[in-house]
């Protein structure tokens, strides 16, 4: 029986090929789309998944400073993870982990390697997280100093095939011997270590501060809490130890925080962190995209499927008047229904298995389908399509089918199931999803022009970064270094730094009025700099002077600040003001030559921060050279030749600053790109359910219009008329559509401290682009009708 009714499905599926051929092809998209968003989604939504007690995992945060200037750090003091495990029984474990930037790595063959996710971390870091490790003693990991566990791809990275344990890596020349091998950690968490190197070393090498309950802000604190223990029940005892042990002044001004594991991957204001953060805010955009795309396809297949039924009447009345029960037909419509269904569910996913690669390539995931929530999405967008499908197939075949053959024949208007109310709400929807979706592209590609066309506050073209290790022997060769590139005339100023824009190095101080009270004091970042730094990056001055050579007191006695750090030291005059700030060197302190506009050191998703710039060659990690833009890669020839002639045996690296500061909205811009991508899609798929249903709607008047031209009607007026009722269902559909995309907007807007306005044309114009598509897929129809010859129009069945 079931072979009999695949049989006529499939025949009636070849003799409609074009309304088959539509309905497939539009599903296929929507299945597809839906499938490539939806992974991307709970990619996102399933960091940290992997550690079994993630529930029970949190990171001791520190929030510093006054009411009127408050900061948080991920980092917290080296010795608060070992008191943790002595004073706080409901505490399970706790571990220190530090993050090592830069870093050159040599395997036993001394061949070099750029160190990537290099850790230093205690011991328990194992009994914390869920790294799983497939070579090694468990107990005995990173119990000893210069010991390292390192995972699977750097083991093949260093060692190719050969067996890594017992071997040496060397470090900043120290060997470190490798006790175990773990295996890769998946990319949905912040936390993804290449190698490990046991903490005990910091000690061995003399590396640990002298006070370490007053140094903070490099080592992050793990903590896992017992059963059924809650993170605010242990913040008492934490703050405890902070005013026992760190002195009255600083536990006055700092305290704790339990950042749970879960919502690391969403802090962005947590300085000091690592590992790519995410956006909840495009989540929740692409997860609707995914929705709304999918409930486009899902409607187009129930409209098709309604009107492609609705003109069977006759077909559903004879095979009644020759026995068919009603059953029958029910079945043999949702054995169509699901015939189709499962032909685009073959295709899409040909479709994802096509492109997912590339896709999540772009957006930076990989192995996606070796992800356990690939087939729960499979399953759960199959059970979306499959009810779709029943309702495609059962609604029209419950509704047409009780009509007796002999109503059929008869076309009784008034009782024949002729009415559209349901294919009519089905394509107003889909239009009003067709115009939040543009109206939201729309405001997304403004956002991102406003963002590339904003000034940033700095020249960030044509200026070379360069790595800098500031070693003491480094620096005792930078004003040689200097000098020499200075020689060549595409150089045009050379500045070493802590850090430039678009690179995520902080240094927080606490910097105060010689004239106020040590109470008044302001917590800003610190940019330690050279005298060319204003000149090379292009920063405004709109108040007095950059650094000079000229005068002696500048490179220990002077400042510049950015306009945001003015306003936080209440400086009414601030040129000549005498600012105190932590150092030997400044310890009479240091006056105001200078004020800069603000410029973003970050992304244009964080607020501006106050900001003082003063001269500290010993804090520079970073050489700035700005060059000219005439043979730019023989400069960079010429610096690499001299790097490699002042500082032998250290690796150049280099960057362009305007790659590394775009890279901050690197983010976005994909965000942007594949919201507009899927947009489209979804348009093209109310596109292809417009053209399907317009033929069907159009065939259903045909005689209508072969009337009307038979008493004199024009075509023009006959094709408006035909198109008019479409224009009033945009109508409809931009009211529904334009306060709901308005809501939306304002809602995403939220999340950017500077963001363009939201321009009131955008609404009605996306709503003119779903016409114009309306247009362009249901008008050729409209005039091909309108024009045809009435004596053939009349005689169309």
């Amino acid at each position: 029986m079931l072979d009999n009714y695949l049989k006529r499905a499939f025949n009636y599926l070849i003799a409609k090929r074009s309304y088959s051929l539509i309905n497939i092809i539009g599903l296929t998209l929507g299945i597809s789309a839906g499938l490539l968003i939806l992974v991307y989604v709970v990619n996102e939504l399933s960091y940290e998944k992997v550690h079994k007690n993630r529930k029970s995992i949190y990171r001791v945060a520190v929030e510093f400073g006054t009411d009127e200037s408050k900061m948080k750090f991920a980092g917290a003091m080296p010795a608060l993870a070992p008191a943790i495990k002595d004073a706080l029984p409901e505490v399970t474990s706790a571990a220190r982990i530090r993050k090592i930037d830069d870093a050159v790595i040599k395997n036993s063959e001394n061949r070099e390697f750029a160190g990537e996710n290099l850790f230093y971390a205690d011991p328990e870091i194992f009994d914390i997280f869920s790294f799983e490790i497939i070579q090694g003693d468990w107990n005995k990991l990173l119990k000893d100093p210069f010991s390292v566990v390192i995972s699977e791809s750097a083991a093949k990275k260093y060692f190719g095939e050969k067996p890594p344990v017992g071997k040496v890596l060397y470090y900043e020349e120290k060997p470190f011997t490798i006790e175990g091998i773990m295996r890769d950690a998946p990319e949905n968490t912040h936390l993804a270590p290449d190698l490990i190197l046991s903490y005990s070393t910091l000690k061995s090498l003399g590396l640990m501060p002298g006070m370490p309950w007053n140094s903070w802000g490099e080592d992050l604190t793990y903590i896992l809490l017992g059963k059924d223990v809650q993170a605010a029940s242990i913040l008492p005892g934490l703050n405890k130890l902070l005013s026992d042990n760190a002195g009255e002044w600083l536990s006055d001004r700092m305290k704790f925080e339990m950042q749970p594991l879960d919502n690391i991957h969403w802090e962005t204001d947590t300085r000091g962190d690592f590992g790519p953060k995410g956006n909840r805010t495009y989540v929740y955009i692409f997860l609707s995209a995914a929705i709304l795309v999918l409930l486009i396809a899902c409607f187009n297949f129930l409209n098709l499927s309604v009107s492609g039924y609705l003109e069977r009447l006759k077909e559903v009345a004879v095979r009644k008047t020759f026995g068919a029960r009603r059953k029958d037909i029910i079945k043999l419509f949702i054995v169509e229904s699901l015939l189709m269904i499962f032909v685009s569910a073959i295709l899409s996913f040909l479709v994802f298995d096509q492109f997912s690669g590339s896709l999540y390539s772009y957006l930076g995931m990989n192995d996606t389908l070796r992800n356990n929530h690939f087939l729960v999405l499979v399953a759960l967008i199959s059970l979306i399509v499959l009810l779709t499908a029943l309702i495609a197939g059962v609604y029209p075949a419950f509704y047409i089918s009780k009509f007796s053959p002999i109503r059929i024949f008869r076309k009784d208007p008034q009782r024949l199931p002729g009415k559209l109310t349901l294919r009519k709400t089905l394509v107003i929807l889909q239009f009003a999803i067709s115009i939040i979706l543009i109206s939201g592209t729309t405001i997304i590609y403004r956002q991102l022009r406003y963002i590339n066309n904003t000034d940033p506050g700095f020249n960030k073209e044509n200026v070379v970064i360069l790595n800098f290790n500031g070693s003491v022997d480094s620096l005792n060769r930078y004003d040689v270094f200097r000098q020499e590139l200075l020689k060549n005339p595409g150089i045009q100023s050379v500045s070493g730094a802590f850090t430039v824009p678009g690179v995520g190095s902080r240094m927080n101080i606490s910097v105060q009025s010689d004239t106020s009270d040590i109470n008044n004091a302001v917590i800003m970042q610190a940019l330690p700099a050279d005298f060319d730094f204003v000149r090379s990056l292009g920063l405004h001055i709109i108040q007095g002077r950059d650094f000079s050579y000229e005068y002696h007191t500048d490179k220990y006695g002077s400042a510049i600040l950015n306009e945001s750090a003015v306003a936080a030291l209440a400086l009414d005059n601030p040129l000549g003001a005498k600012l105190m700030i932590p150092g030997d060197e400044y310890n009479k302190g240091v006056q105001v030559i200078g004020v800069v506009r603000d410029f973003h050191l970050r992304s244009f998703h964080e607020n501006m921060n106050p900001l003082i710039i003063y001269i500290n060659p010993k804090s520079f990690i970073r050489i700035a050279v700005k060059v000219s833009s005439a043979e730019a890669d023989k400069t960079i020839g010429f610096i690499h030749n001299t790097w490699d002639s002042v500082f032998p045996g250290e690796k150049f690296e280099y960057r362009f600053l305007g790659d590394v500061y775009d890279s901050l909205c690197e983010s976005e811009k994909k965000s942007g790109l594949l919201l507009m991508l899927f947009t489209v899609l979804a348009v093209i798929v109310a596109g292809l359910g417009l053209v399907g249903f317009a033929s069907l709607t159009t065939a259903k008047r045909i005689k209508e219009v072969g009337i009307r031209k038979t008493l004199g009607g024009r075509s023009s007026g006959i094709t408006l008329l035909l198109l008019e009722q479409y224009a009033i269902w945009i109508l409809i559909a931009a009211v529904i559509a334009c306060p709901v995309s308005i809501v939306l907007a304002n809602k995403w807007l939220e999340n950017f401290a500077f963001h363009d306005t939201v321009a009131w044309w955008i609404f009605p114009s996306s709503a003119a682009v779903v016409f114009l598509v309306a247009f362009l897929t249901t008008g050729w129809q409209s005039i091909k009708a309108a024009t045809s010859n009435p004596v053939e129009a009349l005689r169309y069945e």
